[in-house]
């Protein structure tokens, strides 16, 4: 049986323990949306957690741009599961599994819903940080992916795990400064839409830390652009295909706001859910990109824009 799921994710990685749970000799692929180009001819039994590829036997999945793409190029089949209402794909690969019954799987769908609706516990904060420290690294994600079979919602007793989180958990601490500096400053000045351009020296691993700060403590949108070319120096496989040609946007949402982050994000060749979509431009295309969020954010109310390079310069 042959696999493909999410490599970037709690959601994705649990999905591939419940695959293991099932089917413990499953060939699973961990893919990124920057590897599906180069997946389009491989025939998986099953694609999770991803949208679906043309050979895919099965697609499990909740994300509403994915099923508005496979209803209106009718590619929907009989056997497909794919809900954009539910929490996670893990919540329908359980169902599509026949693992309801299983209290371990069950624990990690928890796991996986807290995680893709941005309520993060201590658990999945830790477990997300360590997933996306090695997102290109599918050996690691294969090891993580066993542990959560082994061990189910006890993971964190893994010594593997604890030694990987007392290595990153420093630099995190640094990255968790600096977006607080970033924050106070910005809210002080009452701006609730941020476009922060990083350009160099901020921690990879923090970027979801700076937008989870600055919506909790009462912004309304905030965009980040990764546009960074320094290699990382804890999780230096996030920069081993790192484009120079490639800006990264990632946008997140408060709850309380009604822009509308996928219907941007696809503007941008994107998508994504409407609280937390992505997508990548090119780097000579940037400019054009930020006159676009610019512009739709003005819309709302006063626009903020940061550039880090380094130091934190503000406009």
């Amino acid at each position: 049986m042959r696999v493909a799921t999410h490599a970037s994710d709690v959601d994705g990685i649990v999905s591939a323990a419940l695959v293991l749970m099932k089917h413990p000799s499953a060939k699973i692929d961990y893919l990124t949306l920057r590897d599906l180009s180069s997946a389009l001819e491989i025939e998986y039994d099953l694609v999770v957690d991803l949208p679906k590829l043309p050979l895919a036997k099965v697609n499990v999945d909740h994300h509403i741009s994915n099923y508005e793409k496979v209803t209106k190029n009718n590619l929907l089949s009989g056997k497909d599961l794919i809900d954009p209402h539910a929490p996670s794909a893990a919540s329908l690969l359980i169902k599509y599994l026949n693992l309801e019954n299983n209290a371990k799987a069950k624990k990690l769908v928890e796991l996986a819903n807290i995680a893709d609706t941005g309520r993060y516990s201590k658990k999945t904060y830790i477990l997300d940080k360590i997933i996306k420290c090695h997102s290109n690294e599918p050996d690691i994600l294969h090891k993580i992916a066993w542990i959560l079979v082994e061990k189910g919602d006890d993971f964190l007793d893994d010594e593997w795990l604890k030694n990987e989180w007392r290595r990153i958990s420093k630099f995190l601490d640094k990255g968790r400064e600096l977006s607080e500096r970033i924050v106070k400053n910005v809210l002080k000045k009452k701006i609730k839409y941020l476009i922060v351009d990083l350009i160099e020296g901020f921690p990879r691993l923090a970027i979801s830390d700076l937008q989870w700060l600055f919506i909790n403590k009462g912004g309304n949108v905030i965009i980040v652009v990764n546009r960074m070319r320094d290699n990382d120096p804890v999780c230096p496989s996030l920069t081993k295909n790192a484009s120079d040609d490639t800006a990264r946007i990632s946008i997140r949402v408060s709850r309380n706001c009604d822009f509308n982050g996928r219907a941007f994000a696809e503007k941008l060749g994107g998508g994504g859910h409407v609280k937390a979509a992505g997508a990548r431009v090119k780097a000579s295309n940037y400019f054009e990109a930020l006159g676009k969020m610019i512009s739709e954010l003005s819309i709302y109310g006063f626009v903020g824009y940061i550039q880090v390079r380094n130091k934190i310069k503000f406009f």
